[in-house]
């Protein structure tokens, strides 16, 4: 990363009062006065404190204006409805345009990255950083959308455009799932690069690293097998809590703008429906349910093996088996001995789970290797110029906790690039300022990062038996 790099921070409302007046007034380029709305820079802020900021932000934010800069940072603020200022004729407004010509926006950003990467003849990349729900992801697909458009080319890089951005719903529609925070959380972080030849034209790129297979509907002919999907209270997966659809969410349509995807990226119908079939397959799966004999797991319902086994094309009574059995090997000198181990019920619900997690994650790693695949930059032409896209989740599973480690890091180089060289450049032309405090959290990046950090003596402690 360099000093030339880009932040954007995502903010969602949690709570928004009800008498809240969006008037025709207040529209977003309107001179209002900014005691009522805000300062588009809050570096213009008289007085630099955690309210004013705040309070700023809900000014703007009661005036339709979503976007707020601080400095080369912009904040974004999640309106939970749509804005009417992300059309065609608002992205012909900020091509080519300075950074203060017009109200801070998405477009704004993502025009400075394009033109000083031209200009500058540097790579850029920008970072999508905030809570669960904030709409990192929509600011994601609005950077890739502005570039798609602004850039040019002719039918071969039309195809690279057409598969970067239909690599978005494609990995949400696998990727994504509710969580009681939001109800499309990405479960996956993403980095998007893509690379542009000397004229500004995409030439490829990588990404590096799902409900609406329930409702959607197959075409296809009468021949091919049917998915075998039910009710959706009908699946233990599914089931637990009670709640199997988005609010204003259109998931048959969502399904087949997830086909669409997957033939653009280059997946024909029958791969298609070979990975719909394991979708499927994963569903029946954790239908299966074990029971105790003779302090052994066994199948309580065998018929339940049946429409797995059927959409894997195994045998039922294999599936049995490796559900409930593992494989042990012994060494006596030179010979080598395989025998069967039963499991229990919790190890078999273990081995249940496991496996259809193992089948999932084959299934979305083969979704971006093929997407990586259709945009792969052929051999001999230069891949120095890129523009990457970093947009991590917002939460995560707490014994992973990955996330917090991921912000600190972001943390430390947004403090490398905005305060700690700032400062320096400051004392290396004698320049007089008043000096900046600021918490370096290097020392604890460094806790983490050290061979023993302070969580394997948690581990520790935990293993020990209760007394």
């Amino acid at each position: 990363m360099k000093a030339g790099d880009y932040f954007l921070y995502r903010l969602p409302v949690i709570k928004r009062a009800n008498d809240i007046s969006y008037r025709a007034a207040f529209h977003w380029q309107s001179n209002v006065n900014v005691q009522h709305v805000g300062v588009d820079d809050m570096v213009l802020l008289s007085k630099l404190s955690e309210q004013s900021i705040a309070d700023n932000l809900k000014k703007r934010l009661h005036g339709n204006s979503i976007f707020t800069y601080i400095g080369p940072v912009l904040i974004s603020v999640n309106p939970f409805k749509q804005m009417p200022y992300f059309t065609e004729k608002d992205m012909d407004q900020y091509q080519g345009a300075a950074q203060y010509e017009n109200p801070p926006h998405i477009f704004a950003l993502a025009d400075n990255m394009y033109r000083n990467m031209l200009i500058d003849n540097e790579s850029q990349c920008v970072i999508i950083s905030g809570e669960s729900g904030a709409g990192k992801t929509v600011s994601a697909k609005y950077i890739m959308s502005y570039i798609s458009r602004i850039s040019g080319g002719g039918a071969k890089v039309q195809h690279v455009k057409d598969v970067i951005l239909q690599s978005n719903p494609l990995l949400e529609a696998f990727g994504n799932s509710a969580t009681i925070r939001n109800w499309n959380s990405s479960r996956f972080g993403k980095y998007v690069q893509i690379v542009f030849g000397r004229g500004g034209e995409p030439i490829g790129g990588k990404i590096y690293l799902g409900d609406e297979l329930l409702t959607g509907k197959i075409t296809s002919s009468a021949s091919e097998p049917t998915l075998g999907i039910g009710d959706l209270d009908y699946y233990n997966y599914l089931n637990h809590s009670g709640i199997y659809k988005a609010p204003d969410t259109d998931d048959a349509k969502n399904f087949q703008q997830t086909l669409h995807a997957m033939k653009v990226v280059g997946i024909n119908e029958e791969i298609q429906l070979e990975i719909l079939k394991l979708v499927s397959a994963v569903l029946h799966v954790g239908n299966i349910t074990f029971m105790e004999e003779n302090n052994f797991a066994a199948v309580e319902a065998p018929d339940f093996l049946q429409y797995p086994a059927f959409l894997l094309g195994l045998s039922p009574e294999l599936i049995q088996q490796k559900l409930t059995a593992r494989k042990m090997e012994s060494k006596w000198g030179t010979k080598t001995e395989r025998i069967d181990v039963t499991l229990n019920v919790e190890q078999a619900n273990y081995t249940r789970d496991a496996w259809v997690k193992t089948i999932y994650a084959r299934i979305f790693d083969y979704l971006v290797t093929t997407v990586n695949d259709a945009i792969q930059v052929n051999d001999g032409l230069d891949t120095s110029l890129s523009i990457g896209i970093l947009d991590i989740y917002g939460f995560e599973i707490f014994e992973n906790n990955g996330i917090n480690f991921v912000n600190e890091k972001l943390q430390q180089i947004f403090i490398e690039l905005t305060l700690k060289a700032e400062q320096e450049e400051y004392v290396r032309e004698r320049i007089r300022w008043q000096e900046i405090e600021y918490f370096n959290n290097k020392v604890v990046c460094d806790l983490i990062e050290a061979k023993r950090p302070p969580d394997r003596g948690h581990n520790d402690i935990a293993s020990f038996p209760s007394l």
